[in-house]
C-alpha cells in the first residue's frame, strides 16, 4: 500500500508555468493541475511509505515556495486503500457489450 499527500498551492498568477514545470521533474509527484480559484494548483505525491512521502514532500516545498502564497497538506490514511478509477468518464465499461 502506498502514503499519498495531497498539496493544495496557491501558485502566484505570473508563476504557473515555472511551478508545474519545476513540480513535473520531482520524483513522487504524480499529478500536477491547475484549479479555478485559490488554491489554484493540486499536486498529488505518492510513495511506498510516509517516511518516504516526507523525504519526496521536502523538494516540493522547497522548490515553489518563493511562488507560492499558501500551502495546504492532506495526508492519506496509509491503513485504508485508496480505489484508483482508470477509465476516464464517458469511456466504455468492459462490462458493457461490444457494439458490431
Amino acid at each position: 500500500m502506498s502514503a499519498r499527500v495531497y498539496m493544495l498551492l496557491d501558485i502566484l498568477e505570473d508563476k504557473y508555468a515555472y511551478a508545474l514545470q519545476i513540480l513535473k521533474t520531482i520524483a513522487g509527484v504524480v499529478i500536477a493541475d491547475t484549479l479555478e480559484g485559490h488554491p489554484n494548483t493540486l499536486v498529488i505525491l505518492e510513495a511506498p511509505d510516509r517516511q518516504r512521502l516526507v523525504e519526496l514532500m521536502m523538494p516540493v516545498l522547497g522548490s515553489v515556495d518563493h511562488v507560492t502564497e499558501d500551502v495546504h497538506l492532506l495526508v492519506s490514511q496509509a491503513d485504508r486503500p485508496a480505489v484508483r478509477f482508470t477509465d476516464p468518464v464517458g469511456a466504455k465499461s468492459a462490462l458493457e457489450p461490444a457494439m458490431s
